[in-house]
C-alpha cells in the first residue's frame, strides 16, 4: 500500500513539475512549446471619434514648415474606448504628404500604430484619409492591416490653425 501511494506521488509530481511552455533543444536554444496564434485577419472600426487638432509653425530643425496634433477618443474595435493622437510634420511641398503618424492606445496600455498615407478632401471641410497599421504594443505587436478614415472638422477659427474634429472609419486588422 506504502508502495503505491509512494508510486502515485511520484506520479502527480512529475506531471505537475513539467512545463509545456518551453525545453532546451539540441543547440541548447530553448524553444517556446505554447504554439503561437495564428494572425486573424479582422473587421476594424473607430466609432463616433473626437477631439481637437491645432497647426503651429515647425521649429525648423525637427519639422522645417507645419506641425499638426490632433488629440482625440473614441470607440475603437478590439481596443474598446481608447485615445488616439495623430502628429504631423509637413514640409512645406504640395506634393509631400510629410511625416505622419497615428497612435491608438487603449484603456489597458495596448498601442496600435498607424501611418496615414493618401488624403483626399471631399469638400473644404471633410476629408478621408487611408491609413496603414503597422504594429503596436502587447497584442498588437504586430499587427498590420489599412483602415479608411472619414474626417470632419466640426468647428475651427477663421485662420484654420486649431478647432474640433470627428471621424469614423472602417477597414481590417490582422493580429
Amino acid at each position: 500500500m506504502k508502495n503505491r501511494i509512494l508510486i502515485l506521488t511520484v506520479l502527480a509530481a512529475t506531471l505537475f513539475a513539467c512545463s509545456s511552455d518551453s525545453m532546451i533543444n539540441d543547440d541548447n536554444e530553448v524553444v517556446n512549446l505554447k504554439a503561437e496564434k495564428k494572425a486573424v485577419e479582422r473587421p476594424f472600426k473607430i466609432k463616433k471619434a473626437q477631439g481637437t487638432f491645432n497647426i503651429f509653425p515647425g521649429d525648423g530643425v525637427s519639422c522645417s514648415a507645419l506641425v499638426l496634433n490632433a488629440p482625440g477618443e473614441g470607440n475603437v474595435t478590439h481596443l474598446g474606448r481608447s485615445t488616439l493622437f495623430e502628429e504631423w510634420c509637413w514640409s512645406g511641398a504640395a506634393d509631400d504628404l510629410g511625416t505622419r503618424s497615428l497612435i491608438i492606445s487603449a484603456a489597458n496600455g495596448d498601442e496600435l500604430w498607424a501611418t496615414p498615407s493618401e488624403v483626399e478632401f471631399t469638400s473644404d471641410f471633410t476629408f478621408e484619409e487611408v491609413t496603414i497599421i503597422d504594429g503596436g504594443t502587447g497584442r498588437f505587436a504586430n499587427a498590420t492591416g489599412e483602415f479608411t478614415e472619414f474626417v470632419e472638422i466640426v468647428n475651427g477659427d477663421e485662420s484654420g490653425l486649431f478647432g474640433t474634429y470627428s471621424l469614423r472609419a472602417v477597414g481590417t486588422i490582422t493580429y
